[in-house]
């Protein structure tokens, strides 16, 4: 990322840069929460440049060392993946700032006995001591940015995160985490050792929320000029409204905007916006993206949603507030996206029940097994699920789940077994009996497919 491209990602969330950077000076760790595609990672990702460390570190910059890990890349979601996805992170790091040639061995010799241990023992040993190596060994404190850390909080055995406490409480100054999460930590922590975890998050837990309307004007305008597209301050304006300060929705809505005119082949008058408006609502990547936020959200969430748009008196909205999705105002409590009150509402007329099989509503996200509301998927576990579900009855390959569900770029990093750790996952929430599953079938050798009712 050059750093025009940082400033630009970087429009609206000034205070949030400042916010993250202000605990990684003070070595307090720092719990970044918010709903899907909302700009977590990208503001993760800015948080390692050194543009943004300067800005806010000044003559400081230089004693903190950040460390960006995208946990999307491990190899594996286990405690050993987890420890090599951080060191390898680590190491490239290192090189980039140059020197430190005897601690980057160090760190080295650490990543290859984590990665090709023979003894499991010596796993975590030998991160640790890679970990205490880097913070001891040079004056820079280590700042871990660990992003997308759902999937690995939620599977990893809790006593990794019980020796990330260790470490913190042993290297106090030297170490800090930032992590970025869907759901706050604490909604996800399985027993007492993940809950010491999350104690070190308490009191420095930021919720990402919906850009104000003035910064979204702002990301389109800075978005246009990069794209070279023309959008006119009504179009601006219009898609401020009603994309609501989502970031892929905004960029999603001036697409969308452009695509119809050139389409049309004829300047867009203000006087046509009610059919672009339409055709918002129809898009096909505005439903998914809406879908993804709706399946953020718990189902009680959901239901006082569409009490709140029927007009009615919602009493705890705290958690919808908190993650921006209820915006409060002079006026009372409003939906921050007029695209999403349009999702919602029509969530309200497929709220029945489907046919016997599992029955996917793709615009609302929901899940039905046998007539019943099934338990919320995860990001990963939809995609897996949508892609199974588009090939009925026919086989799907690793190849094609890979692509589907983590991407292509992801085809030589993702292995059987994390494949079928998911399709494990998937059937604890849909099969009646997930020992023997009547669904989601093991074609061996050959991959997964889904069945329907006999």
């Amino acid at each position: 990322m050059n750093d025009t491209q940082i400033v630009d990602q970087m429009i609206g969330r000034e205070d949030d840069v400042a916010y993250v950077m202000a605990c990684a000076r003070d070595a307090e760790c720092c719990a970044i929460v918010g709903v899907s595609n909302i700009g977590k990672s990208t503001l993760l990702r800015a948080l390692s440049s050194s543009e943004l460390q300067k800005k806010h570190l000044g003559g400081s910059d230089r004693e903190h060392l950040f460390v960006y890990v995208d946990l999307n890349l491990v190899s594996q979601v286990t405690e050993q993946g987890f420890y090599e996805a951080i060191l390898r992170n680590m190491l490239q790091e290192l090189a980039s700032r140059g020197g430190e040639e005897g601690l980057r061995q160090t760190v080295q010799v650490g990543y290859k006995a984590v990665v090709s241990a023979d003894n499991p023992f010596m796993i975590p040993l030998a991160f640790e001591d890679s970990i205490q190596a880097l913070c001891t060994g040079q004056p820079a404190r280590l700042v871990l940015l660990l992003d997308e850390f759902d999937e690995v909080f939620a599977e990893v055995d809790s006593r990794a995160f019980v020796r990330l406490r260790a470490l913190r409480d042993r290297l106090r100054e030297s170490l800090c985490y930032v992590t970025a999460t869907g759901r706050p930590l604490n909604d996800s922590q399985r027993d007492h050792a993940t809950g010491e975890f999350c104690e070190m998050f308490a009191a420095h837990t930021r919720f990402l929320k919906p850009l104000s309307t003035q910064s979204s004007q702002a990301l389109l305008d800075a978005w246009a000029r990069r794209t070279r597209t023309p959008l006119t301050t009504d179009d601006i304006s219009l898609i401020a409204e009603v994309a609501g300060g989502h970031p892929v929705l905004l960029e999603t809505s001036a697409r969308v905007i452009t695509r119809a005119r050139e389409e049309a082949a004829w300047h867009l008058a203000s006087s046509d916006y009610g059919h672009i408006r339409e055709r918002l609502d129809g898009d096909a990547v505005v439903r998914i993206e809406c879908a993804k936020l709706w399946n953020d959200l718990s189902v009680l969430e959901q239901e006082a949603l569409i009490a709140l748009l029927n007009g009615q008196e919602v009493a705890r909205a705290d958690t919808l507030i908190d993650k921006g999705i209820v915006q409060v105002t002079s006026t009372g409590k409003s939906v921050f996206s007029e695209l999403l009150a349009g999702f919602a509402r029509r969530q309200q007329l497929v709220r029945r029940r489907g046919p016997q099989g599992i029955r996917i509503d793709v615009e609302a996200g929901d899940v039905w097994v046998d007539g019943k509301l099934a338990p919320l998927l995860t990001d990963l576990e939809y995609k897996l699920l949508l892609l199974l579900y588009g090939n009925l009855d026919r086989i799907c390959d690793k190849y094609k789940i890979v692509e589907s569900v983590w991407g292509e770029n992801y085809i030589d990093q993702v292995d059987d077994a994390r494949i079928e750790k998911l399709v494990s996952r998937l059937r604890e929430k849909l099969e009646p009996n997930p020992v023997e599953p009547k669904y989601v079938m093991t074609v061996r050798g050959r991959g997964y497919k889904l069945v329907g009712p006999e």
